[in-house]
């Protein structure tokens, strides 16, 4: 069974293919999800983060160790300061990389989805793409990703760029991925360009 990355930054619409993809029959295994539950109420490694980023809070009421993350503390420091972005992706990412093996391997074992669906936004960040059999970046212009962001989180115009501007750019990944997918337009010409990628794949 094929494993198929699927990347982009933030607003350009990734989860929007991906839900698309998982319809079409693919399992996924969701580098974000797994993130979310690696850093939830209580989880030891927040007790990593407390020490060398600060960006947690104490809840008497929590479970585990009682640390909470401050995911808005947290975003202030990783966005604008590249050494912490850097030293928090490093406390994240070894963990998350285990969880991800197992789970490609228990899919594997499985003979219903049409192929393994990898998404994460820091594919390449993280040196997974090599667990991929090929790779779909998806980008849109820098105004529409500005736009879907501010929407999104409800941030400024300004917090919205940090954090695009935080991340590895499009040009740099367009040189990795095996294949581009434009979503600047509508969700019809997205489905339409996977389509066309998984029925010449043969995925």
């Amino acid at each position: 069974m094929k494993v198929l990355g699927i990347t982009g930054g933030t607003g350009s619409g990734k989860s929007t293919a991906a839900e698309y993809l998982i319809s079409k029959g693919f399992a996924c295994v969701d580098a974000d999800q797994i993130g979310r539950e690696l850093t939830a109420v209580g989880q030891p490694v927040l007790e990593i983060i407390k020490n060398e980023l600060g960006a947690v809070a104490y809840d008497n009421n929590a479970s585990g160790n009682g640390l909470v993350l401050d995911r808005k503390a947290l975003a202030s420091a990783v966005f604008t300061d590249e050494k912490k972005r850097i030293r928090f992706d490093g406390i994240i990412h070894g963990e998350m990389i285990k969880i991800i093996d197992r789970k490609i391997a228990e899919f594997k074992c499985r003979d219903e989805y049409r192929g393994i669906l990898l998404d994460a936004p820091l594919l390449f960040e993280a040196g997974i793409d090599d667990r991929c059999d090929a790779v779909i970046l998806v980008t849109a212009d820098t105004e529409t990703r500005i736009r879907r962001v501010v929407e999104r989180d409800g941030i400024s115009e300004e917090d919205a760029v940090n954090i695009i501007n935080s991340q590895m750019s499009d040009e740099a990944k367009i040189g990795l991925a095996d294949f581009v997918v434009d979503n600047s337009g509508s969700t019809d010409w997205l489905k339409a360009q996977l389509d066309e990628i998984i029925a010449g794949a043969g995925l």
